[in-house]
């Protein structure tokens, strides 16, 4: 009947989470390594070939018209630049507003 105490109890339930606590940190400890190990080899088996390999497909390779590559990305820009460019020097210099001291908040043209 000494076994049935109240202490007795206690001290096998502590006994019991301990073991269970020692058990989860094991099993924790063994999964991380798996893990770990995981992305140790994932990173091992990426070359710096086949990153610059990606980099030149994003920029040179094959685009669609909804997500083009890079190099028709800056063709485009380039192309609408230039043709906004063409756009206002065909506008004669009388259609532009000229600066009025009295009248404008903007920040004068010499900084």
């Amino acid at each position: 009947m000494a076994e049935d105490t109240p202490s007795s109890n206690s001290n096998q339930e502590r006994e019991a989470l301990d073991l269970n606590f020692e058990l989860r940190r094991i099993l924790s400890n063994s999964y991380n390594y798996v893990l770990g190990q995981q992305a140790t080899q994932s990173f091992s088996a990426i070359t710096y070939e086949e990153l610059a390999n990606e980099q030149i497909e994003r920029i040179e390779g094959a685009g669609t018209p909804v997500r083009p590559n890079e190099l028709e990305r800056l063709t485009r820009i380039e192309r609408e630049v230039v043709s906004l460019v063409e756009q206002v020097r065909e506008i004669p210099p009388d259609q532009f507003i000229l600066r009025d001291e009295a009248a404008d908040v903007n920040t004068p043209p010499e900084g």
